[in-house]
């Protein structure tokens, strides 16, 4: 009970600040012709960081101003957080299931070894 609390503090704390989606460094050519990008790679804008995920089935960016770059990033690492926590609370929910289940099989088997034989329930 003290882990599963403890497992639920953390998502709360990491679901104030968490933000779905990766974290995407691009370079990128400009729209104007005679920028030095357009001739050469390696002179390229950037690297720009955009925090990317699917809706609707469809890829989306949205990018990551310079000033907002740490916080992306520990928004990122919050939702890391926020899976890991739910997806170890999720097993301890489901290995309570199995001791549920199993404790009710026990309990069905033990009364079906008590009663006499050629007995019926009604």
């Amino acid at each position: 009970m003290i882990r599963q609390k403890t497992l639920l503090h953390k998502l709360l704390r990491a679901a104030q600040i968490m933000i779905q989606g990766g974290l995407s460094e691009t370079t990128r050519r400009c729209g104007n012709p005679n920028c030095a990008c357009h001739r050469d790679p390696d002179r390229r804008h950037g690297p720009n960081l955009y925090i990317t995920w699917t809706e609707k089935g469809r890829s989306r960016a949205l990018y990551v101003p310079a000033d907002r770059v740490q916080q992306a990033h520990r928004a990122h690492a919050a939702w890391a957080q926020f899976w890991e926590s739910a997806v170890l609370l999720a097993a301890g929910n489901r290995e309570e299931f199995r001791r549920q289940c199993q404790k009710e099989k026990s309990k069905k088997e033990k009364s079906r070894l008590r009663r006499p034989h050629g007995s019926t329930t009604a």
